[in-house]
């Protein structure tokens, strides 16, 4: 396994020589995001695997608020070249906030051969940071060319403060959503080539991944397939049934 620690690429990655790249990106946990063994070992049997860290180590921003996208597409491009790879070569693999990247960049930036995407959003969101002025002055998850990309501002009311001190975010992410008026929040998809698996649950208490999952489908001719998990956690790169959605998944599209 290589390390590379930089700005420009900080992420763990495992070669595997004259084997397509498949990528990780995770959600709202700072560093390198950590998977099931499992799944892991089926991956490494089949892949090159390179795991993203974004934000909160090293040089990267410190929060997960105007993470420029460029430093995915710079990243992937990098390991990209140093395996002589050509676009169907690559598939992401991409949970929660890390799925919001995913499907922003596999909108127009990055042609992927298929794109798993776990509890996803199919907006782009206000950045999470932990400075109360920021909230005040909410700033977009994303980046790109320098501009924020447009997002849905966090809404709240006493209900939803409470909920949030108890670790339940989704009465706020629906809050949120039904009282936003921009409709370029809204990740376009319309160009997408590749295949598209959309993991969501009913008892996401973090956000509606599966209200947005189904506008996924309802907006865009696409091969999308969504599955609705009964699991009440939210970090599907490391349940046994999530996992092997997963991996039945890719063996599809090996």
């Amino acid at each position: 396994m290589q390390e590379f620690r930089t700005k420009e690429l900080y992420a763990d990655f495992y070669e595997n020589k004259g084997k397509p790249l498949l990528i990780i990106i995770g959600g709202s946990r700072k560093g390198i995001w950590s998977i099931s063994k499992i799944l892991l070992d089926y991956l490494l049997k089949h892949y090159s695997v390179l795991i993203f860290a974004y934000f909160g180590v090293g040089e990267l921003p410190k929060n997960l608020s105007k993470v420029p996208l460029e430093y995915f597409i710079n990243g992937i491009n990098i390991i990209k070249s140093k395996l002589n790879l050509k676009d169907e070569d690559i598939t992401i693999v991409a949970n929660s906030k890390g799925a919001e990247a995913a499907l922003l960049l596999v909108s127009k930036h990055i042609n992927a051969k298929a794109v798993v995407a776990c509890v996803p959003s199919c907006y782009v969101w206000q950045g999470l940071v932990k400075n109360f002025l920021d909230f005040i002055f909410p700033k977009s998850s994303w980046t790109l060319n320098g501009k924020q990309l447009p997002f849905i501002k966090f809404r709240y009311n006493r209900k939803i403060l409470k909920d949030i001190k108890n670790k339940i975010y989704l009465s706020c992410s629906i809050k949120s959503i039904s009282e936003n008026k921009n409709n370029k929040v809204l990740i376009d998809l319309k160009e997408f080539k590749g295949k598209l698996l959309l993991l969501s649950s009913d008892s996401d208490n973090y956000w509606p991944s599966k209200d947005m999952c189904d506008t996924i489908v309802q907006n865009f001719k696409i091969n999308v397939t969504h599955k609705v998990l009964n699991l009440t956690g939210h970090y599907f790169q490391d349940y046994e049934e999530s996992v092997k959605e997963i991996i039945d998944f890719l063996d599809g599209t090996r």
